[in-house]
């Protein structure tokens, strides 16, 4: 795991178990870690915004993911 795993607070653990309920926390976090690295693609990022907004997904998580995108 990158070393972005130390920095995560409280809040975004629980809204990689509100992803992810099924998976261990380390295939949580890949998953997220995929779906970000995929997002690099500006076309691609569009596209996943369209899908969090399409499903009403909490404000906060695509708060945090834009920010995670724009730090990569």
């Amino acid at each position: 795991m990158r070393d972005r795993e130390e920095g995560r607070s409280p809040e975004l653990d629980g809204v990689r178990r509100r992803l992810f309920p099924e998976l261990s926390p380390e295939e949580g976090w890949a998953q997220i870690e995929r779906a970000l690295d995929g997002a690099a693609d500006g076309e691609r990022w569009e596209r996943i915004e369209r899908i969090a907004r399409e499903r009403n997904l909490d404000q906060e998580l695509l708060a945090r993911l834009r920010e995670l995108h724009s730090g990569s």
